[in-house]
């Protein structure tokens, strides 16, 4: 990745590679996954649990006093009071995951006093990074995303 990013969207792409590298082993053998049922249509595996627990970590040892609203946990983590809130969904894309369609990703967003600064989504399936900062453009991996002049 470029290095004239955020700060923190390098730590949320650090994070969002940490729960890639969870996903992507077990998708070698995505049958012996472990799958619960939240509402109808709605799974959580041990992997959203897995990659969700390696975003939490890698964030709060960046950022102790920042808090986290995690998809799969159902909880916040962190500072409750943090102006900075980091918002995860470790496995977007479950149902896709455990049929073996390969059409998934890590998604961590950084919320500042109400307001989305920072986002990042990972494929790793095919090692995409799509990252953007408020004020800095948006990108995929190095190379700049630019709106089209016509539609």
């Amino acid at each position: 990745m470029s290095s004239n990013l955020h700060p923190m969207l390098n730590v949320a792409i650090k994070a969002a590679r940490a729960a890639g590298a969870i996903i992507n082993r077990a998708a070698l053998d995505v049958e012996a996954v472990r799958v619960s049922v939240k509402q109808t249509n709605d799974f959580v595996t041990e992997v959203d649990q897995a990659a969700e627990a390696a975003i939490i970590e890698n964030l709060l040892t960046a950022y102790p006093g920042h808090g986290i609203l995690a998809e799969e946990s159902g909880s916040e983590h962190g500072a409750k009071d943090s102006e900075f809130v980091w918002i995860i969904d470790p496995l977007d894309g479950t149902t896709n995951f455990i049929h073996g369609f390969p059409f998934y990703c890590v998604s961590i967003a950084l919320s500042v006093r109400g307001k989305i600064e920072q986002a990042v989504v990972y494929d790793p399936t095919r090692n995409d990074i799509y990252s953007a900062s408020k004020g800095r453009g948006a990108y995929v991996n190095d190379r700049r995303l630019r709106v089209a002049k016509r539609t």
